[in-house]
C-alpha cells in the first residue's frame, strides 16, 4: 500500500499548506469581545458576595471558638479552686 502512495517531500508539503492556509484578519468586534473577556477591571467592585459571606462565617467560627477556650479555661480555674479548698478542709478536718 505504501508503494502506491505519493512521497512528498518538505517542500510539497509547505506549499500545499500555503495554498490551503490562508492568513485572515479578525473583526473588531472580535477583538473587542475577547479583551471584554480576558481583562477584568479591578477597583469596581472589591468583596464579592461569597468573599463577605466567607469573611463572616470565618469571624462567627473565630469567635465561636474564642469563647470556647475561654469557657474552657474558666472551668479549669474553678476546678482548681475547688480542688484547693477541698484540701483545706480535709486538712481542717483532720487536724480537729
Amino acid at each position: 500500500m505504501s508503494a502506491n502512495r505519493q512521497r512528498l517531500d518538505r517542500k510539497r508539503i509547505e506549499q500545499l499548506l500555503e495554498d490551503s492556509l490562508i492568513p485572515i484578519e479578525p473583526s473588531n468586534s472580535f477583538v473587542s469581545d475577547l479583551r471584554a473577556r480576558l481583562i477584568t477591571v479591578r477597583g469596581g467592585q472589591v468583596l464579592s458576595p461569597w468573599m463577605l459571606i466567607l469573611i463572616m462565617a470565618s469571624v462567627v467560627i473565630f469567635i465561636a471558638s474564642a469563647l470556647g477556650l475561654v469557657l474552657r479555661v474558666l472551668l479549669a480555674l474553678l476546678g482548681l479552686v475547688g480542688l484547693m479548698e477541698r484540701r483545706r478542709r480535709s486538712s481542717k478536718a483532720l487536724s480537729a
